[in-house]
């Protein structure tokens, strides 16, 4: 096993295509993960900061401003110091009163846009209970939205119970991103590319090449060779998964600090979602069901490769299925097919589709949200893919020549 082990990934990994997709796709998504401290800023053609010192600044500013429990005397403060800046005036960034008064406000600033209230923030009408009853209803709005039954309602109610009240707010920029679209979403969206183009030669080098027939024929060319061969493409996607998730974590700390792993998640991501978590465990859960779907997504075209006995069939598939999850709208009226879309691992890791799905999966009486049956279904259906595909291979019968 070791050796065939050895020469199988060896194989893959080889390969100049599998090099060149690797090279270019690490590259583009580490320019993505660093692009935050790249560039500058211009208003009315005239140089305000770089990219590096606004992040520098905010960074300090968050800091200063976390373990600030978000009431109508932190809301008043903020108030106090947008009435001193001109909003009107398009220069208004390069005025003392914003850079000195208004600016350390900012992180709190887009929790409040994120929760519809930017108009009264102006206004200066937003108080406390403003932001919480907003929330109460963006709370209904999303039971109702996702059809939630009684059972499931109150389990959601329960999970609010547990949530700290009022919010503290916590300066989290780098975690926000690495939960949001440029983390385990991006990743997902560039790595499922070099999936479809290393993978699919895993089994199906050997039908292209005619060379089938003399290693089904061998001694470990069936059973044993199957089993080297999807853990080899195993091995391979998990350590490059890594590998990308790593240059994503050290692009993102690297511009934005490391700290905020201890902000919950209904102030940095989801105002509305009802769980107490932290958004530093959201991004944990995001990158472990990011490693072991891309391991699914992996075996899927490994098996499928070798069941079309076409490498390029099989990889339009896995491109279309990619790129159908995101572009084909699935209506929640459709019950359950619009749940198990959710779960496809594009849509899974989109943190404000399929991660916060309010419809629960009931096992045994346990009630699971969608981010803990994921890796039930997950490794059910890796399961499944290893025993079709084993059927397939171990019956083969080069025919034909």
């Amino acid at each position: 096993m070791r050796t065939l082990l050895k020469f199988e990934i060896r194989k893959i990994v080889k390969k100049k295509s599998t090099i060149i997709a690797f090279v270019f796709l690490l590259a583009l998504q580490a320019f993505l993960a660093f692009a935050g401290s790249i560039g500058t800023t211009y208003v009315d053609d005239e140089f305000l900061e770089t990219h590096m010192e606004r992040n520098k600044i905010d960074r300090a500013n968050g800091i200063e401003l976390s373990g600030r429990v978000i009431d109508d005397a932190l809301l008043s403060e903020m108030k106090e110091a947008y009435a001193k800046v001109d909003w009107e005036d398009n220069r208004y960034r390069f005025s003392s009163a914003y850079q000195e008064e208004a600016r350390k406000y900012a992180g709190l600033d887009e929790r409040i846009r994120m929760w519809g209230l930017k108009k009264a923030l102006m206004g200066g009408t937003l108080t406390e209970n403003m932001l919480y009853e907003s929330r109460k209803a963006d709370m209904k709005s999303t039971w109702e939205y996702y059809e939630l039954n009684e059972k499931e309602q109150a389990y959601w109610q329960a999970r609010e119970a547990e949530v700290e009240k009022p919010f503290t707010y916590q300066y989290s920029t780098a975690y926000e991103y690495l939960a949001g679209m440029h983390g385990g979403y991006m990743i997902c969206l560039i790595f499922t590319f070099f999936i479809s183009i290393a993978m699919v030669n895993v089994f199906g080098e050997e039908h292209s090449r005619k060379t089938d027939q003399l290693i089904l024929c061998s001694r470990y060319g069936r059973g044993k060779l199957y089993a080297v061969k999807i853990i080899a493409g195993s091995i391979v996607t998990f350590v490059g998964n890594l590998l990308f998730i790593a240059v994503t974590v050290a692009g993102n700390f690297f511009s934005y600090g490391i700290e905020g792993f201890q902000a919950s998640i209904q102030v940095a991501l989801v105002n509305f979602y009802s769980y107490d978590i932290t958004v530093g465990e959201t991004v944990l859960i995001l990158m472990a069901l990011l490693l072991l779907s891309s391991i699914m997504s992996a075996i899927f075209t490994m098996v499928l490769a070798e069941l079309l006995k076409n490498s390029v069939g099989a990889m339009a598939i896995v491109i279309g299925i990619l790129f159908g999850a995101r572009m084909i709208p699935m209506p929640v009226s459709w019950g359950l097919i619009s749940q198990l879309w959710n779960y496809l691992p594009i849509n899974l890791l989109k943190i404000d589709e399929g991660f916060i799905d309010m419809r629960l999966v009931s096992i045994l009486g346990i009630e699971l949200t969608t981010w803990q049956f994921a890796p039930i279904l997950y490794v059910s259906v890796i399961i499944v893919l290893i025993w079709i595909g084993r059927r397939n291979y171990i019956n083969y019968q080069v025919t034909g020549r």
